[in-house]
């Protein structure tokens, strides 16, 4: 049997348009996937038993909830048949202070200092706009190999799905049938109401961040937040391209005590995109909580259980309501 799966991987990776692979484990592969849109790197993971089903996670900012994915969630995700691709996020910097944790992975981080490679990523000159097609290129070299896509993005990473999504769904890529389900968590995907929006204050202000410059290097922070703007507007304005057989569940940490509510996403933004799209399950998520001596953000939704989150991505299963609530 393990033969026959490795014969499955190996078939896999061999097609992928990549320009760089790395075997980690048996089952675990650094990927530079390429695609007409561009490149992106992550891990690739299989499970014990290959099915057709895919996972493509894109975190927020600045990226480390990728590896909050592989320490919370990821070993039960496989064991229910899924393959799962973390994405790292273009101008990530290789070999900083912060990489190991945001890569995940030396063996990428010695092939970077061999080569001189300090930013991940193939272009000079990095922006959000970059980010925002991530999810887009993934699919495009990954979809083909999977019957069922399933996206989960926490923060900035419903807002590329989306935004990906619906350029897939504008060329009319034929691979967008093969999406079932966008699972956004704390996703920052609400309109931009004019340069003083508060979301637009809070982008600016976490670009503009030497603790930002630590870990990722994408350009000035006013040319970003104009991105930022112009995205958030995008996924309202042409939502009607957000493909019809796609399920939304929206999570949005909203609990009754102090310290439950998120942190830097508002929940209304995911209940504003709900009421674009005209459809969608919102999910008050009432177990996160903060902490300010340990840097615990509510907004991390570090409580969300592994069993909840395998539910969300079964094509079969829906909230009981529209709005519903997630407690202890």
């Amino acid at each position: 049997m393990y033969a026959k799966i490795l014969l499955t991987v190996n078939k896999i990776i061999s097609s992928l348009p990549s320009k760089n692979t790395i075997e980690i484990t048996d089952d675990c592969f650094w990927m530079a996937l390429h695609s007409k849109s561009g490149l992106v790197e992550g891990k690739l993971y299989f499970p014990e038993k290959i099915t057709e089903k895919l996972v493509i996670f894109e975190p927020g900012f600045p990226g480390g909830g990728s590896t909050q994915f592989e320490q919370l969630w990821l070993d039960k995700v496989l064991k229910n048949g899924f393959t799962v691709f973390l994405i790292r996020h273009n101008g990530t910097i290789v070999n900083g202070k912060f990489s190991g944790n945001y890569l995940n992975c030396p063996q990428r981080q010695k092939q970077a200092l061999k080569s001189g490679q300090k930013l991940l990523g193939l272009k000079k000159s990095i922006s959000i706009s970059d980010w925002l097609i991530e999810p887009k290129i993934a699919i495009e070299a990954l979809g083909s190999h999977f019957k069922e896509i399933y996206l989960v993005g926490h923060s900035f990473g419903p807002l590329a799905l989306v935004a990906s999504l619906i350029d897939l769904s504008v060329e009319n890529s034929p691979l967008i049938r093969r999406v079932v389900r966008v699972v956004s968590l704390a996703g920052a995907i609400g309109r931009a109401r004019g340069k003083k929006d508060g979301k637009l204050e809070i982008w600016h202000k976490h670009l503009d961040t030497e603790w930002a410059r630590d870990r990722v290097l994408i350009g000035p922070a006013k040319k970003n937040t104009e991105i930022f703007a112009e995205a958030h507007n995008k996924i309202h304005d042409l939502v009607d391209k957000f493909p019809l057989h796609v399920e939304f569940i929206g999570v949005t940490p909203l609990g009754d005590k102090d310290g439950t509510i998120d942190d830097l996403v508002q929940s209304i933004e995911t209940v504003e995109f709900i009421t674009s799209l005209g459809r969608g399950h919102l999910v008050l998520d009432k177990i996160e909580y903060s902490d300010v001596k340990s840097g615990r953000m509510a907004h991390d939704m570090e409580n969300l259980k592994v069993d909840t989150l395998i539910k969300y991505l079964d094509k079969n299963w829906f909230p009981k309501q529209q709005i519903s609530v997630l407690s202890d």
